[in-house]
């Protein structure tokens, strides 16, 4: 689920934090400026790891502050494909399950990725799961599952915990620049494009028409997968 990511930048400290020592000014201004936020094709930064180098401090023509060129880690979210989660249920609707780990909100469950005999119940606004043990016979329809007795039924609410496993990520530019001022140097570690630098920008973790820079698409169709309530007794019986 995390990883690092080298980053190269030049830091820019300002006149009020002189008195500061400069490794502590550094990492109050690193953490700043990139926590919480997003590095396309690298993921979501947490938190500073820590430095490793940085020049003497540079004064520009001009202007007061100190300017120093570093190279850091940074712990970034981003699980591979496959990983299984267990995250919050946020929302629900006819297009989904939205969940959240708190720190990361942009988890989408389309209904093709539900379980087999899961529907959305609209006066309920959930989903509810029918073990398919409890169907019988052929594949029944979402009328025949709508009207089922309600001990039946298995309910997603809100707040539920669940476990579900990534199948897909997307990364859309939302920054208003779209790339065209130049930004620091990135070289991914322990990932994809583990290695390699390049200019990469870093983005707010904000919503542009209806986009998040970054987000994931998940599945809670398996065994195991979906509340974690409703395995936990099955669990228990197995251990």
């Amino acid at each position: 689920m995390f990883t690092y990511c080298i980053q190269k930048d030049v830091i820019r400290v300002e006149p009020r934090d002189f008195h500061k020592d400069p490794a502590e000014a550094i990492r109050e201004e690193i953490h700043r400026r990139y926590a919480n936020r997003v590095i396309p094709n690298v993921g979501l930064c947490i938190s500073l790891l820590d430095i490793l180098s940085s020049s003497e401090g540079a004064v520009l023509y001009g202007d007061g502050c100190l300017y120093y060129r570093c190279e850091f880690r940074l712990i970034v979210f981003r699980p591979y494909i496959g990983e299984a989660l267990v995250a919050r249920v946020k929302s629900q609707s006819p297009d989904g399950i939205v969940v959240t780990l708190g720190f990361f909100d942009d988890i989408h469950i389309p209904p093709n990725l539900l379980a087999d005999y899961t529907t959305f119940d609209h006066e309920r606004r959930a989903f509810f799961w029918v073990p398919s043990d409890q169907s019988g016979g052929p594949r029944p329809t979402v009328k025949e599952l709508l009207s089922l007795d309600e001990e039946q039924k298995l309910y997603v609410s809100r707040k539920d915990w669940i476990r579900v496993r990534v199948e897909e990520e997307h990364w859309d530019d939302t920054s208003p620049t779209s790339g065209k001022v130049k930004t620091p140097a990135t070289v991914a570690a322990g990932g994809p494009g583990a290695g390699q630098e390049g200019q990469q920008p870093v983005v707010d973790q904000v919503r542009t028409n209806g986009k998040a820079p970054y987000s994931l698409i998940c599945s809670m169709a398996e065994d195991g997968m979906g509340v974690l309530d409703w395995w936990a007794d099955e669990g228990e019986e197995a251990a």
